[in-house]
């Protein structure tokens, strides 16, 4: 009875500090659009429960057959939650068991280190000491991102849990599980000297530092990939900006050479009285001024200015009025930080304002004191979106018409020790970021 007591009591804690965790990394770090809870997920929670509980009991009595079957659903009982919780995703299937395997190498280091005997074992209660190894790495990884959460080091632990491709998660997968069954026969060995078992802890160390290296590298490409990505449209827009007002200053130049001659001809209808005339002729050379005018806005800053200009074209497409107030600095941030930050919060703006059935605006604010720079973009929006810890709660119309690009916009904001906020009222999405720019 105390035996099964004790794996009733071990398994509750492991069984529930594991759903924690995933829990934690699919909701805070992973960037999947959640599915409307049903009361079916229920029945997943329940295999979930069922397979945590029968794992020891099964492994220690069972059939040899048994053990591999065993082992195969201990490491897949959190997968049909998660299918149902966050759509069907074949990736899950080695992702899971690569985080599952990566904690019990962990663990089996822990319980070398910290000399969990392998002597604990009581009657009806076969490693016990793996058992609580692993529990207590659990409850470290569970401790480690309650504290990223609170501290809302996000990105952080989105480092650590970069979606690789099912292919380098096999890989690293089949790394880890080599090495622990390995490691396990090391330690196994009678007679083995400390100094060798000491050794394959360094060697597992080294292990992690490659894993966490490949998954930095690949968080790396990731963010440039989609930075080169978000950059593509804005410069192109950019530069056709440049071109155009280019092409317009080219005429400018020309009108303004040409405007001796053009008023000697208006002298000339008036004089003759031809009013009609000199009026229709004073109509066209303000036509000609008009498509002359070099620049639509004026932030002190060319690239803003050019970007606005695009975007403003683009959403006079769809009825959307756009105006500015005040400045944007010049020399105070990258034109790439720049251009990825105007850019994805005028689309996003854009994306929302267009599905407005009544007055489509948008509204942008550049408040520039010292080192600090605001830029405000109000949108008018279909309904007011529900927000939650700076999150936007997403359906799929949300996602799409608020979503994009609001990581990038977060990296920027960051990057220059500041901070997005997001706000929705009265049907006005306000998106607000904040920047802290060097003198």
């Amino acid at each position: 009875m105390e035996s099964i007591g004790l794996i009733l009591g071990i398994y509750t804690i492991r069984g529930l500090v594991v759903f924690a965790n995933f829990w934690i990394v699919f909701e805070k770090f992973f960037d999947y659009q959640k599915k409307k809870w049903k009361n079916s997920n229920w029945i997943w929670i329940a295999v979930y429960a069922a397979i945590t509980y029968a794992y020891r009991p099964m492994i220690n009595y069972g059939p040899r057959a048994v053990y591999f079957v065993m082992i195969f659903l201990y490491f897949m009982r959190v997968i049909p939650f998660l299918w149902a919780k966050y759509g069907f995703k074949p990736s899950f299937i080695i992702t899971v068991p690569f985080y599952e395997n990566l904690i019990d190498c962990v663990a089996q280091n822990i319980k070398f280190l910290f000399i969990i005997s392998n002597r604990m074992n009581i009657t009806g209660y076969q490693r016990i000491d793996a058992d609580i190894a692993v529990t207590i790495a659990e409850l470290l990884v569970l401790v480690f991102l309650i504290v990223l959460s609170f501290l809302k080091r996000i990105n952080i632990a989105r480092v650590c849990f970069t979606e690789l491709t099912v292919l380098e998660y096999f890989l690293l997968f089949v790394t880890c599980m080599t090495y622990g069954v390995l490691e396990v026969r090391v330690f196994k060995i009678p007679g083995a000297v400390d100094s060798l078992k000491k050794m394959c802890v360094i060697i597992f160390v080294f292990i992690l530092i490659v894993i966490m290296h490949v998954i930095m590298v690949r968080e790396q490409n990731i963010s440039m990939n989609t930075m080169i990505g978000n950059l593509k449209e804005p410069m192109k827009q950019i530069t056709e900006s440049y071109i155009e007002m280019n092409d317009k200053n080219t005429e400018l130049r020309r009108f303004r050479h040409d405007t001796k001659n053009l008023l000697l001809a208006l002298a000339s209808l008036i004089k003759e009285e031809k009013y009609d005339q000199a009026t229709e002729y004073i109509d066209k050379m303000q036509e000609t001024m008009d498509t002359t005018k070099v620049k639509m806005f004026d932030t002190g800053n060319f690239i803003a200015d050019a970007l606005l200009e695009s975007k403003a074209k683009t959403a006079a497409q769809y009825g959307i009025k756009m105006t500015i107030e005040g400045n944007i600095p010049a020399n105070k941030i990258e034109d790439v930080n720049l251009v990825i930050l105007i850019s994805n919060l005028l689309d996003n703006a854009i994306e929302a304002a267009k599905q407005v059935d009544g007055e489509r605006k948008i509204e942008i604010q550049s408040i520039l004191k010292k080192s600090i720079w605001i830029l405000s973009v109000k949108n008018s929006c279909v309904k007011d979106v529900v927000i939650r810890d700076n999150r936007i709660e997403t359906t799929k119309d949300n996602k799409e018409a608020h979503g994009f690009g609001l990581s990038n916009i977060e990296r920027v904001t960051q990057k220059y020790a500041g901070k997005l906020q997001l706000s929705c009222e009265n049907q006005v999405f306000t998106a607000r970021a904040t920047l802290m720019l060097t003198a």
